[in-house]
């Protein structure tokens, strides 16, 4: 029924797709347009030198990440029961505020309280992408999720293009309101435009979150899944507050955001394209031909931007490197849908986002301490040796996995 274009629910499913996805790029719009320049707005806090700033940009990637992996599975049990909608609503007015607090901070020490609550509130990636796997039909869910993933990475692109040269105009102060009101916008417009009938069966009433949780960790597949996203996301929170820092030092000035807003717009771009291609081909890429080779090359770019002697030559190993980097996520994406249930996909995906929380949350406190004591070079070989072994470790686990399908189509490629 929902594969027919013309049918009311062909409608329905269309309209809310594309209204969530409108919303998620003017969310992320938002959140990137001032995110990936807190490493920058450390320093406006009395932290002078750049080893102090890496160490501080790392306890406040591990903060948000711990707090989003607290708070993730009980977001998820709580759509399960109530509706999916409700969270999406959530995630952007919660994420929305809590940027806007960020304008109010005084000391180091009250941004990382702040950055704690951002992860306890914020999660609308999750949040929409738990709407999309249960509303889209089977048929386009691979185009579905990719899209969700381009909504990531073409937002993140335009607001680090924006938000850098905003920042150096008109100050840290001012666009911390009006990225936060940006955010809280988009959630207004879910919940006014975005139709949910939601409808809680009997079995999610009677079960609890402890329940529901340890059922879905009994699927085999999905554990496998849930340990190789972690590894991921751990091995790319160790050199994410390094980024932007190893840019300054290679730029070596001081109006960096205006320069650095272009550079990570370019990577992020080339990341939504590549994740809108693999959406749209993921059943002739296959599964672990893509994740395998996409953690391979990435490995790979991360070595060779710890080579990288000059800004230009970092900077383009670093836009090129976002091609591989946007391929994973729709992929992990596309095969939690295929493994899970539909009435179960809003606590997978938030045990999911707790498990990659909580490898993210690792993640930054060890790349901040080892680049302020070891080097900014040293991370992105560290990143680099760990993407290598976890691309070995989800070669030889998807070789012993089983699909499980609801349809008679494999999950896996033979290859």
């Amino acid at each position: 029924m929902l594969d027919n274009a013309g049918s009311t629910a062909g409608i329905s499913w269309k309209r809310n797709f594309y209204t969530l996805w409108v919303a998620q790029i003017i969310a992320i719009i938002g959140f990137q347009s001032v995110q990936p320049f807190l490493p920058y707005y450390i320093q406006e806090l009395n932290i002078d030198n750049l080893a102090d700033a890496s160490i501080w940009a790392g306890y406040l990637g591990t903060v948000h990440g711990f707090s989003m992996a607290l708070s993730a599975p009980i977001w998820g049990a709580i759509a399960d029961r109530f509706g999916r909608k409700p969270m999406v609503v959530r995630a952007m007015v919660g994420g929305g505020v809590t940027v806007i607090l960020t304008a109010f901070v005084g000391t180091v020490e009250q941004l990382l309280v702040v950055r704690f609550l951002h992860g306890v509130l914020s999660g609308s990636v999750t949040a929409s992408i738990t709407m999309v796997s249960t509303t889209t039909p089977k048929a386009h869910l691979g185009y579905a999720l990719g899209m969700m993933s381009t909504a990531f990475m073409f937002g993140g692109a335009i607001g680090a293009l924006i938000g850098g040269p905003a920042i150096d105009y008109f100050g840290y102060y001012n666009c911390f309101i009006a990225s936060g009101l940006l955010v809280v916008l988009a959630g207004i417009m879910v919940q006014s435009q975005v139709r949910e009938h939601f409808q809680r069966t009997a079995k999610a009433a009677r079960k609890s979150f402890l329940n529901d949780a340890r059922r879905v960790l009994q699927i085999g597949n999905f554990r496998v899944v849930l340990v190789c996203i972690s590894l991921m996301q751990f091995s790319f929170a160790v050199v994410m507050p390094v980024f932007p820092l190893f840019l300054q030092e290679l730029a070596q000035t001081t109006n960096i955001a205006s320069l650095a807003g272009p550079i990570f717009a370019s990577s992020m771009l080339v990341g939504g394209l590549s994740s809108a291609a693999v959406g749209r081909w993921s059943s002739r890429i296959g599964v672990q031909r893509g994740l395998v080779g996409g953690l391979a090359i990435t490995a790979f770019f991360f070595f060779a931007e710890g080579l990288a002697p000059t800004l230009k030559i970092f900077v383009t190993l670093m836009i090129l490197g976002g091609i591989s980097g946007g391929a994973l996520r729709p992929l992990t994406n596309l095969l939690v849908s295929q493994i899970i249930p539909e009435e179960d996909r809003g606590k997978a995906f938030g045990v999911l986002t707790s498990a990659s929380a909580l490898g993210w949350g690792g993640g930054p406190a060890i790349g901040g301490y080892m680049g302020a004591h070891l080097g900014f070079r040293s991370v992105f070989f560290f990143t680099s040796a760990l993407f290598v072994l976890v691309a070995l470790w989800v070669w030889r686990a998807m070789r012993q996995m089983h699909s499980e399908p609801s349809d008679s189509e494999p999950i896996f490629s033979p290859n």
